[in-house]
């Protein structure tokens, strides 16, 4: 039941972040390119309403990534979130009306196989205690990230661009491995007001910073396909490595490929900028 619970979870953060995707894209454009990262960008955003919607949804989906992590290991939990992006597409398909072509349909098989491969090999248990130094790097990494962020953000090349999406993504799977480290066990305001929560929001704030300077200068997909390798990919060997990840005994196999797999179909289909640019498209009008 808690397994399933935590996949529910993971499908519903997935649902979400797909949405806000769009919404945060809608906001974004609307403002003058960003040169640095300024606070007065996001409070000016914040009282845009597609773009306060879609931050909102990003907490919610920040809730129920801690109920998916809590259980589940993060080669399951991470490519389950990645399918923000088929969410994305599947909009295009269903408010609009847009026909998949043959290589997406392939790649929605492709994703169901995979995870499915993923579930079958996936224990569910909490992580496992992590070593000082390894807990210090973990929470003190939102400042480096930051810190690149700043560097970066002044560069006008694709490669600055694809720096910030790739930042915001490790930012954004820097919420999952802590919140997969939380030990939610002990009263949970010992948690709250520990070094590791006040990781788990810096590293939120500087991913949705990032991923809006991000979404300006580029095709939310371009955006989204970059931010999701290494949201993905990150947490995905930190959990292996570090926090006890485990698939069942003898199903090493099944789980690589369960994971290669998904990560390949999802990667397909986040490299169909057109149908996700036009649904960000559309939808501004619609919104405006």
């Amino acid at each position: 039941m808690v397994f399933f619970l935590a996949l529910l979870a993971a499908f519903g953060c997935a649902l979400f972040n797909g949405i806000s995707a769009i919404l945060q894209k809608i906001g974004a454009d609307k403002e003058k390119q960003a040169s640095s990262l300024r606070t007065g960008m996001m409070l000016r955003l914040l009282k845009d309403w597609p773009y306060l919607a879609g931050v909102l949804l990003d907490l919610l989906a920040g809730v129920l990534t801690l109920v998916a992590v809590h259980s589940l290991p993060l080669f399951v939990a991470q490519p389950i979130i990645a399918l923000s992006v088929v969410v994305t597409l599947l909009i295009e398909i269903v408010v609009f009306n847009v026909k998949p072509n043959k290589i997406i349909a392939a790649a929605f098989v492709i994703i169901v196989a995979g995870l499915a491969l993923l579930m079958i090999s996936a224990n569910a248990k909490s992580a496992i205690s992590v070593s000082s130094l390894v807990k210090t790097i973990i929470t003190t990494a939102p400042l480096l990230l930051a810190v690149i962020g700043i560097v970066f953000v002044k560069g006008k090349s694709f490669m600055s661009t694809a720096i910030l999406a790739g930042v915001s993504g490790l930012a954004f799977g820097g919420t999952s491995i802590v919140g997969r480290m939380l030990n939610w066990q002990k009263p949970f305001w010992h948690e709250i007001f520990s070094l590791l929560f006040l990781a788990l929001v810096a590293y939120g704030l500087v991913g949705i910073l990032l991923f809006t300077v991000a979404l300006q200068r580029h095709k939310a997909s371009v955006i989204n396909c970059i931010m999701i390798i290494f949201e993905t990919l990150t947490p995905t060997f930190i959990g292996l490595l570090f926090l006890g990840d485990r698939p069942k005994h003898g199903f090493w196999p099944l789980m690589i490929i369960g994971l290669v797999v998904t990560i390949i179909g999802i990667l397909v289909i986040a490299a169909d900028s057109s149908k996700i640019e036009a649904s960000s498209t559309k939808l501004s009008k619609v919104l405006a």
